[in-house]
């Protein structure tokens, strides 16, 4: 009987051992505290069903906005600071819905009619001052709505069919910058409109084609601009989706070609580019519905990684569509199929090496970084008593690859900076080498600092 008790024991052992391997932890993304969540990170369509007494249901969910209005803040206190409205959109029930309070919702769409009626509406912005547009793309039309604090108004219907400047033709992405300036794609005519505070045409841009710099069915669209308050390198772009959500695209604020970055170009043979969102350090985000993933690329349009994969557990998507960003805290709200999720900004490492070279007479240690980060370096002698080295700490490293280079004696140093020992780098035949423990760990910038870090370990010997 103990014989058999050990071999279970073993097994039970193995088996935790193999799930550890296989653990699926990307933490580009990571989860919020349990009481900034109330233990809700994923919305699903049970919880909308039981706060609606089974009113309302989802039904292609689309665009998605978040927004802290100043109706709601109180000046004289922070704590309420991360409390935000979200809006979004169920596209299926021609509804948007809103919530009015931390624990409340309101819908509007539901026995409009007229001119108020909505018709398969897709993206949708908004701002703090209560401004919200909405891609009403089956009335080929931008819809201006007011949230004052708890109520979504309607103001007006912009445009209308027809390929005139001024017009839109299945318009499917809108944005909003920091001046009140509206950014529409105009799927059907290949184009981007952008409209004043006025809602009267200021410019638009497009040559309609499949070639880099062309449009071809716009659709997704995001925005920033140097006036931006919550933005690192207050800078100017428009990021948006097109080639039928196949390509990402970046244009100046006037519509000057940048760059374009497509599905193969980073891996993948084919997917379905949904929506587009921008954070604090003008990343760029899209969700993709088919490969079930959110793809992330720096300012430059770079590939930084993708995050997440198909299925219903933690970090995993189902056909994910609009994304949204609170830049100051890093806040990323997900909608999903039939349900939406909630994270903050964290950061997670890749490619972590560390290798003596000769050539250089250098220790090389290599990493790449999906996030800005404070990066902190140990150091430790693998002997008895070996005491533990801070190389730097804190230090912020941005996103991408990185390699630094140190001595023998854990200095920094550059690459080929001295003169290599003997001829091949290294010390006599017969030398000892000495093994060392190098441990990175990185830390984000969000509001996930004091929550979340990682660290990954490797060793080295050095001649």
């Amino acid at each position: 009987m103990l014989r058999v008790l050990k071999q279970l024991a073993l097994a039970l052992i193995l088996v935790e051992v193999l799930a550890a391997k296989d653990k699926y932890d990307p933490t580009t993304l990571v989860y919020p505290t349990f009481l900034h969540t109330l233990g809700i990170r994923k919305a699903t369509k049970t919880h909308l069903m039981i706060y609606t007494r089974n009113r309302v249901k989802v039904n292609d969910p689309q665009g998605l906005a978040v927004v802290r209005l100043l109706s709601w803040d109180d000046p004289s206190t922070p704590k309420d600071d991360d409390e935000v409205t979200g809006y979004g959109v169920n596209s299926g029930a021609n509804m948007i819905v809103y919530n009015t309070s931390m624990t409340s919702l309101a819908f509007y769409g539901p026995g409009e009619r007229g001119v108020r009626a909505l018709n398969r509406p897709r993206g949708i912005a908004a701002n703090e001052i209560g401004d919200v547009y909405l891609a009403d793309t089956g009335n080929d039309r931008v819809v201006r709505f007011l949230n004052r604090k708890k109520k979504l108004e309607f103001v007006r219907g912009i445009g209308g069919t027809g390929s005139l400047p001024g017009q839109f033709l299945r318009p499917e992405g809108v944005a909003l910058d920091s001046r009140g300036m509206v950014y529409v794609t105009d799927t059907g005519n290949h184009r981007v409109q952008i409209l004043r505070p006025d809602n009267q045409l200021h410019l638009w841009f497009g040559k309609q084609g499949v070639a880099p710099g062309e449009l071809w069915h716009p659709s997704g669209i995001a925005v920033t601009d140097p006036w931006q308050k919550w933005s690192y390198y207050k800078d100017g772009f428009i990021a948006l989706v097109d080639l039928d959500y196949t390509r990402l695209q970046k244009f100046t604020l006037d519509g000057q070609f940048v760059k374009a970055i497509r599905l193969q170009d980073f891996g993948y043979e084919s997917g379905h580019l949904a929506y587009v969102a921008i954070d604090y350090y003008s990343n760029i985000w899209v969700t993709d519905q088919q490969n079930h993933q959110i793809h992330k690329f720096d300012r430059n349009l770079n590939y930084l990684t993708s995050f997440g994969r198909h299925g219903n557990g933690d970090k995993e998507f189902n056909e994910p569509r609009g994304i949204a960003i609170r830049r100051r805290f890093g806040q990323v709200f997900v909608a999903e199929k039939e349900s939406a999720q909630y994270y903050w900004i964290g950061t997670d490492v890749f490619d972590y090496r560390v290798a003596w070279q000769p050539e250089a007479d250098a220790v090389a240690v290599s990493f790449f970084l999906t996030e800005p980060s404070y990066v902190t370096l140990r150091v430790k002698e693998k002997k008895r008593g070996g005491e533990t080295r801070q190389l730097f700490a804190k230090q912020l490293l941005f996103s991408g690859a990185h390699t630094l280079y140190f001595d023998r004696n854990w200095r920094g140093t550059a690459p080929g900076a001295r003169k290599p020992r003997g001829s091949n780098g290294d010390e006599a035949a017969g030398a000892a080498y000495r093994k060392f423990e190098v441990q990175l760990k990185i830390e984000p910038t969000y509001s996930s600092y004091q929550y979340f870090e990682k660290t990954v370990e490797a060793t080295v010997a050095i001649p």
